[in-house]
C-alpha cells in the first residue's frame, strides 16, 4: 500500500488545472485541516471537562486566562497565518524557492514577537486585578496566564511551520502533528491537573503546563515534516536568513490580520471578563462551558477557512481566478450546513449539553439560554470565517480588520456595556444579545467585501 501523496512526494508537485471534482479538491485539503482544527477542541474539551471535576471555577479559571493570553499571543498568530497567502501564491506560480523563504520570515517574526511578550510576565497580577475576580479564581488565573505565556515562542513557530506545510499541499502532515500534540497533552493533563501517574495534583498550573507539552511535541513533529530531505531541497528550507523585503511583505499584510486576530480576542477577554464577570461566577461559568460548544461548530469551520485561504492563494497564483470564487461560495455552502446543523443541537440539548459541565442549576439554566443566543450565529459566523479566509488568500487584510475591530468593539464592547448598565434584568443574555448582533453585521460584511471583488488586483507571488 503506497503512502499518501503529501508525504512521500521526492519530485516537484504536480499542479492539474482541474481537480476531479470541486468537493473532493476542498476536503483533500479542508478534510486533514478540519480535523486538525477539531483536534484542538477536543483537547480544550478534555481538559475541561478534567478540571470540572474539580468545581466550576477552576474550569472557569482556565478559560478565562486562556482567553486573556490568546490576546496577545493572537497578534503573531494572524500575522503568521498570512504564511499561509504568501506560500499558497507561490506555490500555485511555482515559485518554489519563495516558500521556504517565507517560511522563514515567519519564524524570524515568531522569535521577535516573543521577546516583545516576555515582559506581560512581570505584569500578570496587576492586569488581572483590574477584573476584581475572587481572590481564589484570581490567583488560578494569573498563574494559568504566566506559564501558557511562557510557551508562545513555541506555538508561533508551530504555526509558521504548519502555514508553510498547509501552503505547499501536506495538510496531512499538518493534521498528523496535532494528533500528537493532542495525544501529549492529554497523557500530561491526565498526570498533572488529577495527580494520576504518580504526578504532583497540579489542576489548573497542571492543566497549563499539559497545554504546553502538547504544542511543543506539536511544533517537534512539525519541524521534523519540514526538514525531510525531499521538502528542504524543493523549497529551499535552509534559506534561513532574514530577507528584508520579504519580511516588510509579511508585515504589510500580515499585521492587519494580527491587529484584527489581537483585537477580537481581547474584546472577546473583555466581554467574558468584564461584561458578563459584572454577573458573578455563574455567568462565567455559563459562558466558559457556552464558548467550550462554540468551539465544536467554529473551530472545524476555521479549519474550513484556513483551506479557502490556501485555496484561494493557489488559484490566484495560477490566474485563476473564477476557480478561486467557486470554490469559496463551495465552502461558505458545505460550513453554513455544519454550523446551522450544530445550531439545531445547542437549541434541542441545551440544559443536557450544559449538564456534561455541571450540576449548578443555575448554571444550567443561564447556559441553556446562551445556547439558544449561540445557536441563532451560526448562519452568520460561517459567513464571516469563510468569506474572510478567502480575502485572507487574496491578501485584503485591511478593510476586514478595520471592520471587525470597529464592529466588535462599537457593538460587543460598548454595546453590550449599555445593556449590562441600561437593562441588568437581563443578566448575562443582555451583553451576549449585543455580541450576536455584532455577529450578524460582520458576517454580511465579508460577504458583501468578497462579492464586490476588489480582492481580484491583488497580487503577491514574486
Amino acid at each position: 500500500m503506497s503512502l499518501p501523496l503529501d508525504l512521500e512526494q521526492d519530485h516537484v508537485p504536480n499542479l492539474p488545472e482541474r481537480p476531479h471534482t470541486a468537493l473532493m479538491e476542498l476536503f483533500c485539503i479542508a478534510g486533514p485541516t478540519i480535523a486538525q482544527m477539531a483536534s484542538y477542541t477536543v483537547m480544550q474539551f478534555i481538559d475541561a471537562w478534567m478540571l470540572s471535576s474539580l468545581g466550576a471555577t477552576q474550569p472557569t479559571a482556565a478559560g478565562n486566562a486562556g482567553i486573556f493570553a490568546w490576546c496577545f499571543i493572537s497578534f503573531g498568530i494572524g500575522v503568521i497565518s498570512l504564511i499561509n497567502t504568501l506560500v499558497s501564491q507561490n506555490y500555485g506560480a511555482k515559485n518554489f524557492p519563495q516558500c521556504g523563504r517565507f517560511l522563514w520570515q515567519g519564524i524570524w517574526f515568531a522569535l521577535l514577537f516573543t521577546l516583545l511578550t516576555l515582559p506581560l510576565l512581570l505584569v500578570a497580577r496587576p492586569l488581572f486585578a483590574v477584573f476584581k475576580h475572587a481572590p481564589d479564581l484570581a490567583a488560578m488565573e494569573v498563574s494559568y496566564f504566566r506559564i501558557v505565556m511562557l510557551t508562545a515562542g513555541v506555538k508561533l513557530i508551530a504555526n509558521s511551520l504548519a502555514q508553510f506545510l498547509l501552503g505547499v499541499n501536506h495538510p496531512t502532515q499538518v493534521f498528523a502533528a496535532s494528533v500528537f500534540g493532542v495525544l501529549a497533552n492529554a497523557i500530561a493533563a491526565w498526570g498533572l491537573i488529577l495527580g494520576h501517574f504518580g504526578l504532583p495534583r497540579l489542576e489548573v498550573v497542571g492543566a497549563a503546563w499539559a497545554q504546553n507539552i502538547g504544542v511543543t511535541v506539536e511544533m517537534l513533529v512539525l519541524l521534523a515534516f519540514v526538514l525531510r530531505p525531499a521538502t528542504r531541497r524543493l523549497y529551499h528550507v535552509g534559506l534561513w536568513r532574514l530577507k528584508p523585503d520579504l519580511f516588510r511583505t509579511l508585515l504589510r499584510v500580515g499585521i492587519p490580520s494580527g491587529a484584527q486576530f489581537a483585537g477580537d480576542i481581547l474584546a472577546w477577554a473583555i466581554f467574558a471578563n468584564f461584561l458578563v464577570g459584572a454577573f458573578g461566577t455563574v455567568a462565567m461559568s455559563a459562558t466558559n462551558f457556552t464558548f467550550r460548544y462554540m468551539h465544536v461548530s467554529f473551530m472545524p469551520a476555521i479549519g474550513m477557512g484556513t483551506a479557502v485561504t490556501c485555496l484561494v492563494g493557489r488559484y490566484i497564483g495560477r490566474g485563476q481566478i473564477d476557480l478561486a470564487v467557486r470554490r469559496t461560495h463551495l465552502a461558505f455552502m458545505v460550513t453554513a450546513i455544519f454550523m446551522m446543523s450544530c445550531g439545531v443541537g445547542f437549541f434541542v440539548f441545551r440544559h443536557q449539553l450544559m449538564g456534561v459541565f455541571t450540576q449548578d442549576p443555575q448554571v444550567i439554566q443561564l447556559g441553556g439560554t446562551l445556547l439558544v443566543l449561540a445557536a441563532l450565529w451560526q448562519f452568520f459566523d460561517a459567513q464571516f470565517i469563510i468569506y474572510s479566509g478567502a480575502l485572507r488568500g487574496a491578501g485584503d487584510t485591511f478593510a476586514p480588520a478595520v471592520a471587525l475591530i470597529c464592529l466588535n468593539w462599537s457593538i460587543t464592547i460598548a454595546g453590550g456595556f449599555a445593556v449590562t448598565r441600561l437593562l441588568p434584568q437581563f443578566g448575562a443574555a443582555g451583553p451576549w444579545s449585543a455580541a450576536l448582533a455584532y455577529g450578524i453585521i460582520l458576517g454580511a460584511f465579508c460577504f458583501l467585501r468578497f462579492r464586490a471583488g476588489k480582492w481580484k488586483a491583488i497580487r503577491l507571488a514574486r
